[in-house]
């Protein structure tokens, strides 16, 4: 028994060092990744952002304490967004607000654009009932919460400046994930630009033909990466409407990890739209496994609308560089061209 005791005590010691011996050696990458960001990658940012050392440091992640700055670089201001303009648009949701609340308006559902009103800025109702689900583990984004009223303004001032579009379900994780890394008018200015992108404005405005061109993309390229599972992803009837939707909408940070949902923003705007789709062909490489045992849409389909909240960042990483985004020699750009084509003018 004492003998037993000693080497549960020696095993329990050597994990102890390894464990400490990680951390430090975290600590340490993370003390040399930020200084390579603030003292060789910052300060020559249009000359090192595409620079091969820079992109490597990129993949392993952001530090948290520039994160927020390299976002702001990496979206950009492309509508020359600033602080006074974002103040005006807050105002005018405040007034908006009250005007509709005067009204007694009943505001359609988010989820079914559809049935908004034809003045999207009455949208910004509808901002109050999303407010509160977002990030709740967090507890800052509800009622009470530092961050409930930053959230609230940068949605409605978004529904103001851009009333053809409004405010649907998903925008607000992703205001809240940039009100987490960033203060509230920079939040808004790469809400407002993130938007802008063309794959967010194809899927916030709930244009059909490009969402559907864009599917057929994934489709292909989840077939050329994981056929078996693709295939019998096809047999359940398992369409990827069902569940890539939340994803690319909220940019996963309501699907993932926070840290894991972080590391797939520092990637996409490091990449592009490509890497949304290709982040999401990895989570299926990670669960294929699981997935292939489905036996019926809706249990296959729940599992991947619902995503283990224990989902490890560094093997998922692991899966998405597996991912190759090419199918019979074409590149994404191809792939979605041809599928936008194919839609445009039907064969």
């Amino acid at each position: 028994m004492v003998s037993l005791a000693k080497k549960k005590e020696m095993r329990e010691a050597k994990e102890r060092q390894r464990a400490a011996a990680n951390q430090k050696r975290q600590e340490e990458q993370l003390a040399s990744a930020l200084n390579t960001w603030n003292n060789q990658i910052l300060p020559k940012w249009d000359a090192m952002r595409n620079h091969k050392k820079c992109r490597e440091l990129w993949w392993l992640g952001l530090p948290s304490c520039v994160r927020g700055k390299i976002w702001k670089l990496a979206i950009g201001n492309d509508l020359n967004i600033n602080k006074q303009l974002y103040t005006i648009m807050v105002q005018r949701s405040i007034e908006k607000l009250n005007e509709v609340n005067s009204e007694s308006y009943e505001p359609a559902c988010p989820s079914l654009p559809a049935s908004q009103p034809e003045d999207n800025e009455s949208t910004i109702d509808l901002i109050r009932l999303d407010v509160s689900r977002t990030f709740p583990h967090l507890c800052i984004f509800q009622k009470g919460g530092p961050y409930q009223d930053p959230l609230h303004h940068i949605l409605g001032a978004y529904a103001c400046y851009r009333p053809d579009v409004g405010y649907m379900q998903g925008m607000s994780f992703l205001a809240a994930t940039l009100l987490l890394n960033m203060d509230e008018s920079d939040a808004f200015a790469c809400f407002a630009n993130l938007l802008n992108r063309t794959t967010h404005q194809a899927f916030f405005t709930v244009n059909q033909p490009m969402m559907s061109a864009y599917y057929s993309t994934y489709e292909e390229l989840l077939t050329a990466n994981l056929p078996a599972v693709a295939k019998h992803l096809q047999e359940l009837c398992v369409t990827p409407d069902m569940y890539i939707l939340d994803w690319i909408l909220t940019v996963f940070a309501r699907s993932v990890p926070l840290d894991a949902a972080a590391r797939i923003w520092d990637v996409y705007l490091r990449d592009g739209e490509e890497f949304l789709f290709r982040a999401a062909i990895g989570i299926v490489k990670m669960y294929c496994d699981v997935l292939t045992e489905q036996e019926c849409t809706t249990t296959a389909a729940q599992f991947l609308t619902r995503l283990p909240d224990n989902m490890c960042t560094e093997a998922l990483f692991t899966a998405i560089q597996a991912i190759r985004m090419t199918a019979a020699k074409r590149t994404f750009e191809q792939i979605l061209q041809h599928h936008i084509k194919n839609i445009k003018h039907p064969t």
